[in-house]
């Protein structure tokens, strides 16, 4: 505090405030280009954030993107395969049939015995069941290695999203450290 004697003259007064203001302007000049750094400093840690959430938000986007259609791949081939084995059942159905009628047929051979000419029909019909048996059977075949063929492209498409989900734990671990790497400079700030 400056105390004012009475042998002090205005001049030496007037340096003495002149001086004071000098400093008070030099501090406030200081204070404005703290202010103006600590806050070019936090917009270019909100856009460095921004631009992560930014590219971070792409990636995931992008690998969501990717499961879908191997979601999609997969559940085409199960439909596929639902397909299939409804023709074997149709096939399977078919050849019960095709049994049964053999059976009949032998259950009634006895009775065709007694007579050549009937015999021969039952043997005719025998031997067109024995057929219709033949064709169901190569059916089933050809059904059977169709569904082989779906189960190995169902293989890929799981192993395939096997390889995405790696993708995506490897990309998570990459976020994990960047955001460590983020927030490291936040602990020289003085709050908590």
């Amino acid at each position: 505090m400056i105390f004012m004697s009475e042998n002090e003259n205005p001049r030496e007064i007037a340096e003495l405030v002149e001086s004071s203001l000098r400093e008070f302007n030099l501090a406030m000049q200081r204070r404005e280009t703290l202010i103006f750094e600590i806050s070019a400093q936090t917009a270019q840690l909100i856009r460095f954030s921004m631009i992560s959430l930014t590219v971070w938000a792409a990636a995931m986007f992008a690998l969501i993107i990717i499961l879908l259609s191997d979601m999609g791949n997969i559940t085409q081939r199960l439909d596929e395969v639902a397909g299939y084995m409804k023709n074997i059942s149709q096939n399977l159905t078919v050849v019960a049939g095709n049994v049964y009628e053999v059976k009949h047929s032998l259950d009634n051979l006895d009775e065709h015995v007694k007579v050549i000419t009937m015999m021969n029909d039952s043997v005719t019909n025998i031997n067109t069941n024995i057929n219709d048996i033949n064709t169901s059977i190569n059916q089933i075949n050809s059904s059977v290695i169709t569904l082989s063929d779906n189960i190995a492209l169902m293989r890929v498409d799981l192993a395939k999203m096997n390889h995405q989900f790696s993708g995506l734990n490897s990309q998570l671990g990459v976020m994990g450290t960047n955001v460590n790497r983020m927030t490291a400079p936040m602990k020289f700030f003085p709050f908590p």
